[in-house]
């Protein structure tokens, strides 16, 4: 069964957008000159296969917040300026550092969840969807962490990396910019959407949504 919606919260307007709007964002956001670093199917595949293993569950917000992730990073250059690079940075992405710090060794995405990934990267590189994590270039799960710490895992300091204030909460994830600020403004919230959902740009421009 299909229907009509609304992409996130910046997509309702696709239809109805004008080029040049289009294009304004894109330069803001300057997104648009890493389209051929991950042009290819390795790259797609990799962050395709991050994105699901960090945000399986976290519904299509949670999905775009890590994709959005991965790209601020490799706009940054500090950890590479090649997708490989990016996320299997020691470190960086616990899955990744689980499967032997490779991507590769990550299962596989199916079909539909890799249109998915690469629908939320071509509406971000096109300059359509706004950035929802506001330039992050790091997000954890404080909960998972704080558990962590409480039983001796991790130092304490991780707990919201020090107890900064995340620049926007996104279902169980909460997200970082370069700098977070500590204190200050209230944390914005985005409840992860329920259940499986597809996002699907038809040749029409419209956003449909499949529920298996």
């Amino acid at each position: 069964m299909k229907r009509r919606w609304a992409i996130l919260w910046a997509v309702a307007s696709l239809a109805s957008s004008a080029s040049g709007w289009t294009q304004a964002v894109a330069g803001e956001n300057g997104l648009g000159r890493l389209r051929a670093v991950v042009e290819t199917s390795s790259a797609r595949d990799a962050i395709a296969r991050v994105t699901w293993a960090e945000a399986a569950g976290q519904g299509d917000s949670g999905l775009a917040g890590v994709v959005y992730t991965i790209l601020n990073r490799l706009a940054s250059g500090r950890w590479g300026d090649q997708v490989d690079a990016v996320v299997n940075a020691r470190g960086q992405f616990e899955p990744v550092s689980r499967a032997g710090g490779d991507w590769r060794t990550l299962p596989p995405v199916s079909a539909a969840r890799q249109a998915r990934v690469d629908t939320i990267l071509n509406l971000a590189l096109d300059g359509r969807l706004p950035d929802p994590t506001s330039g992050a270039l790091f997000f954890q799960n404080p909960k998972i962490v704080a558990a962590r710490a409480a039983a001796g895992a991790v130092s304490q300091d991780l707990v919201n990396f020090g107890g900064r204030q995340p620049s926007v909460t996104i279902g169980d994830h909460a997200f970082y910019g370069p700098e977070p600020s500590r204190g200050g403004q209230p944390v914005a919230t985005a409840p992860a959407s329920p259940g499986e959902r597809g996002l699907f740009v038809l040749a029409d421009g419209s956003i449909v949504e499949d529920h298996p």
